[in-house]
């Protein structure tokens, strides 16, 4: 499946990327010596070094992780795109866990204090990052059980992200049958808070997870019968009988259910229904035949006579 985050990427691992890795741990390794060698000097103050090691531990951990997620990610390419998604947050995750459970077991020496440093700063952290960790769990969940994937349609359907349709001026809802509130776009890639969409006015945007999971919708077109219509307005001094007489001629090989009359717009014009019955994937492509079908007609009964109309 074709994906645009993926374009141009190749499918094996850059070098750059690996050594970037190498420099990575290599300046850990060289904070850690240095602050070793301050620890030697300065033991009155081997509280602060403990810290300090505490941080290069959490830090070093991060790099390194997203570092090697990458690079793993690159190397299974080959792959479907969720599987490479899902390989690369489990490892950001995992990494992300180790890295902060090493940093705190290298402070609190302890298991009696570890639990209750680690019970505080979570109520701490859960009560201060409750709308990120929403997003985080809601990013697993998407990831784990698959209903969303990169490359789905989806409709996004939130008060988080006011939408308003235009209504003004009236006939650009003239044709569709109904109006779907909600924003239409491509899912590109699924992260562990943020998914990132393509809209269908081209625009990229990072929304978070929670409102995936919660208030988007997937859309698929399937084989499945559907009914839809298709409307249009004709003047009032083309004679209604011949008019709609044409109108079945030129939508006579489509699987049309009924035409007729439907309403008088105003008193210039009337409107024309057909209803049509076909597959739910080819349904767009049919509406689009028939009213490039009935706009030729409608310029054709308008370049003659109009004795011939009436």
């Amino acid at each position: 499946m074709y994906s645009p985050w993926l374009e141009g990427r190749e499918d094996r691992v850059n070098p750059s990327e690996l050594r970037r890795l190498i420099l990575v741990v290599a300046l850990m390794a060289a904070v850690a010596i240095v602050l070793t060698v301050l620890d030697n000097y300065f033991a009155s103050y081997g509280y602060l070094v403990t810290y300090a090691y505490a941080a290069v531990i959490l830090l070093g951990g991060v790099l390194v992780t997203r570092e090697l997620a990458g690079l793993i990610a690159r190397a299974i390419h080959g792959h479907s795109e969720r599987t490479m998604l899902v390989v690369k947050n489990a490892i950001t995750v995992v990494g992300y866990i180790l890295s902060v459970i090493a940093a705190l077991s290298y402070v609190s020496f302890s298991p009696t204090e570890f639990l209750a440093t680690a019970a505080f700063g979570g109520l701490v952290l859960g009560l201060a990052l409750q709308p990120t960790l929403g997003s985080f769990f809601a990013g697993i969940l998407i990831l784990v059980s698959g209903a969303i994937r990169p490359g789905n349609q989806v409709r996004i359907m939130t008060w988080h992200i006011p939408f308003q349709w235009a209504f003004s001026p009236g006939y650009k809802y003239f044709s569709p049958d109904q109006i779907y509130a909600g924003y239409m776009a491509e899912v590109i890639e699924i992260g562990l808070f943020f998914t990132t969409i393509l809209t269908e006015e081209g625009q990229t945007i990072k929304m978070p997870n929670t409102i995936i999971a919660t208030d988007a919708a997937v859309v698929t077109y399937t084989n499945r019968d559907y009914i839809f219509n298709v409307r249009y307005e004709f003047q009032n001094k083309f004679d209604p009988a011949l008019v709609l007489k044409r109108v079945k001629e030129e939508v006579a090989n489509y699987p049309v259910i009924n035409c007729f009359i439907n309403e008088q717009s105003d008193k210039d014009y009337y409107i024309i229904k057909v209803v049509l019955n076909a597959k739910e994937k080819d349904h767009a492509i049919l509406k689009s035949e028939i009213l490039t079908r009935l706009i030729n007609l409608n310029r054709s009964l308008s370049a003659m006579p109009e004795a011939a109309l009436r």
